[in-house]
């Protein structure tokens, strides 16, 4: 802990023991004061609103966050509404805001987890007649700001957060001025934010820092939604973030809502303890997939208004459609590394992957060259070419030590349009300049990108005696969760383990590995190698190995014992 910047009895109590009394108070977000008058005044006069998100997990949740937060405060003319990846793309756009602007009377428009690049859309909505309100958690322009009721956003500055008045004028929305913006350690997401804006709206809703007690049930239960866009969003889990999760994790399978009571028994989870794992791997990619495959507006649906029977439908969907997902990935996954590996793309001179096909579905490309990414530890670009119009739309993932946004940026004359930030980036260029494109994106790399660079490295947080690996000293460790972005599992290494009896395979197929390990100072303990079984062949009984593992608890029949989930296993003595 005190690697991590956890010094002090406070310092230690605070992060094991986080509070909700330890956020700061919703007011304290740049915007957020004059974004909840605009919106209790909305349910006071009964102007309809529409809450428009994104199709993501942090999207959707930031969604359901607000819709039921307005419900409850008595405000029955609020609807939700999610762009279509591949019809709309991301974001507020001016097609769906004309929609909005002829219905009458007028609704207030409230965006979560987008809106503040779309300087070009804000205008139209102004020049509509629309007001907007926009809640975000993106990068931005400075500069280029849209123009809004307010924008409310964890990185604006006061002044900027409160003049964008619809009508263009600079009018200040409301008369008293929100207090500084305090620093803030861990970015919000979407949901994040929007959770501040609905504690906010309730408070002056009702006047008051305390809300009545249904009220604040709600909000409560409402910090599980917030967990869910945390964790899916991979923010960082410390400061806010961390109380947000923590909290909201132990509401989940406690939670009065519906929807998602139907995911967590379509998931098969109710007798489990739900985690960061959990909602990273099982509930966030089931939520992800109808807005990767299709639309997700059943996401959204599922999150607010659905009833039991529907709910128990929109669940068993989510699920097809994430079982669709995971094997549209497979395949294009098993293509991309054929075409890899027959091209000599990941030669020590080519450090970046450019790859496209027609026919990729735009919606899981992402996801595929994040597994890329990994597994040739080098930035990737994943292109799908649309056949009818020669268009190739494409999403890259980075790795340490490579800012991906800069490099691309270098190579944007072969590009019509791009965005993202270090790690990830989303851009859409002619088939014809797919080939100029790769040799520019792989000179920019090559010139940040040392050979050396491609090797995949663990980063250890101490060396530990096998006889250390306890049940107590593990169930410690994992009080440490939930763990994920800026908090990662605790990675130990042994020297020196000697191998108890000769590995074995397991799993289908024999792709893990099983090793019993005992120690010098007479421990023993088991460890997995989760795709590792092909190490099994070069360990007999009685070799002295050098194992990293992420310590990790075997609960059987009852008995609980330690286990190593090994990263890497090698002879013993090895550098580094």
């Amino acid at each position: 802990m005190a690697q991590r910047g956890h010094v002090g009895p406070a310092a230690i109590q605070r992060f094991l023991h986080p509070k909700l009394t330890d956020l700061n108070a919703p007011g304290d977000l740049p915007g957020c004061r004059v974004a909840a008058e605009r919106l209790a005044r909305a349910v006071k006069e009964e102007q309809p609103v529409v809450v428009y998100g994104d199709y993501d997990v942090d999207g959707v949740t930031a969604s359901a966050i607000l819709w039921h937060t307005l419900r409850k405060l008595g405000h029955e003319a609020v609807s939700c509404y999610v762009p279509h990846r591949l019809d709309e793309g991301y974001g507020l756009n001016a097609e769906a805001l004309e929609k909005f602007a002829q219905s009458d009377p007028k609704p207030l428009i409230v965006t979560v987890d987008c809106g503040i690049t779309a300087v070009a859309a804000a205008r139209r909505a102004g020049e509509l007649g629309l007001e907007l309100i926009i809640t975000d958690h993106h990068q931005f322009d400075a500069d280029d700001l849209p123009e809004a009721v307010a924008l409310v956003h964890p990185e604006l500055s006061r002044g900027a957060a409160s003049v964008s008045a619809a009508d263009g004028s600079g009018a200040e929305a409301s008369s008293a001025p929100d207090p500084p913006a305090p620093a803030s350690a861990s970015p919000l997401c979407g949901a994040g934010v929007a959770f501040k804006v609905a504690w906010q709206t309730a408070r002056t809703f009702y006047n008051a820092d305390r809300v009545p007690r249904d009220v604040q049930e709600l909000l409560l239960d409402l910090t599980a939604f917030a967990a869910l866009g945390t964790v899916a969003d991979v923010v960082p889990l410390t400061g806010e973030n961390r109380v947000i999760v923590v909290h909201g994790l132990s509401r989940i399978k406690h939670t009065r809502f519906v929807g998602l009571n139907a995911m967590i028994d379509a998931a098969e989870l109710r007798a489990q303890k739900v985690d960061a794992y959990h909602v990273g791997f099982v509930l966030g990619p089931r939520l992800n997939a109808c807005g990767r495959m299709g639309h997700a507006r059943q996401a959204v649906t599922l999150l607010t208004d659905a009833s039991a029977i529907q709910a128990k439908e929109l669940a068993a969907f989510l699920t097809r459609e994430n079982d669709l997902r995971r094997q549209t990935e497979r395949a294009i996954l098993a293509e991309a590394i054929a075409m890899v590996d027959a091209d000599g793309h990941a030669s020590d001179d080519r450090r970046a992957l450019v790859l496209a096909k027609e026919g990729w579905h735009p919606g899981v490309i992402g996801i595929v060259a994040s597994r890329l990414a990994e597994r040739y530890h080098r930035p990737v670009v994943m292109l799908g070419i649309d056949a009818a119009t020669g268009e190739a739309k494409g999403s890259a993932r980075s790795v340490s030590g490579l800012d991906l946004h800069a490099a691309i940026s270098a190579c944007d004359e072969h590009l019509m349009k791009f965005g993202g930030h270090a790690m990830a980036a989303g851009m859409s260029l002619g088939r014809g300049a797919i080939d100029a494109f790769r040799d520019a994106l792989v000179e920019q790399v090559n010139q940040h990108l040392a050979a050396d660079d491609l090797a995949q490295r663990i980063r250890l947080d101490a060396d530990v005696t096998l006889g250390e690996c306890s049940a107590a000293l593990f169930d410690a460790l994992e009080r440490m969760g939930p763990f994920g972005c800026a908090n990662p599992a605790p990675r130990l290494r042994i020297r020196g383990a000697i191998t108890a009896r000769p590995a074995q395979r397991m799993g289908g197929g024999g792709k893990h590995l099983s090793v019993s390990l005992r120690g010098a100072d007479g421990g023993a303990v088991r460890a997995v190698g989760f795709g590792l079984g092909d190490r099994a062949d070069d360990l007999p009984a009685g070799v002295a190995v050098d194992v990293a593992f992420k310590p990790s608890l075997n609960h059987w029949r009852g008995v609980t014992s330690p286990e190593l989930h090994l990263l890497d296993i090698r002879p013993a003595g090895g550098e580094g």
